[in-house]
């Protein structure tokens, strides 16, 4: 999988335990509701470390815990 996949899983699993909508995230972050769609289904191809900031502070957790998961380890991302 690519990091846009990875990064759209993670947000999408971290919207699921909370029983969120993109709706709420987008409230909660005060990133743009098409920003977070564009998240969501994969087209942000190179959002920023601002954007993952921020949608971090809208759950109320660190960057450190958003990128721990093995989503994100290196074995299994994909560099294309």
């Amino acid at each position: 999988m690519d990091i846009s996949e990875a990064y759209a899983e993670r947000t999408q699993e971290l919207l699921d335990e909370r029983k969120w909508t993109k709706y709420k995230l987008a409230n909660e972050s005060a990133v743009p509701n098409s920003t977070i769609s564009n998240v969501l289904m994969k087209k942000c191809k190179s959002c920023n470390l601002y954007t993952a900031l921020n949608i971090c502070r809208g759950f109320n957790i660190t960057l450190e815990e958003f990128f721990a998961s093995d989503l994100f380890k290196f074995e299994n991302l994909d560099d294309n």
